[in-house]
């Protein structure tokens, strides 16, 4: 019983921890979100305040940020195909990967 409690003590604070953090990236990840989708939506072409430069440099800003994720778990998943093909490249290494992570 003594174990559990230990546990618990460990547990909650990283609990809380996790709720706070979660909390407060998705409010700025909301906010920072709505206000570049504003923005890129009123300067669009035939637009309240139609500024295609401005769209453009952001939308592109956006489509690069939209992006990392992709490259990030790309990079995660060059072992796993190491790991069950042999090779991290190529088109082997690809199907393996692809077949693997979307089913």
């Amino acid at each position: 019983m003594d174990y559990f409690l230990e546990i618990k003590k460990m547990i909650l604070p990283a609990f809380f921890d996790t709720l706070y953090m979660v909390f407060f990236s998705s409010l700025f990840a909301i906010l920072i979100g709505v206000a570049i989708g504003i923005i890129l939506y009123i300067t669009d072409k035939g637009a309240i305040l139609e500024n295609i430069f401005i769209n453009k440099v952001i939308g592109t800003i956006v489509n690069i940020g939209r992006s990392v994720p992709f490259v990030i778990l790309m990079i995660a998943v060059f072992p796993l195909s190491k790991f069950i093909v042999g090779t991290s490249i190529g088109s082997k290494a690809t199907y393996c990967c692809c077949y693997t992570i979307c089913s």
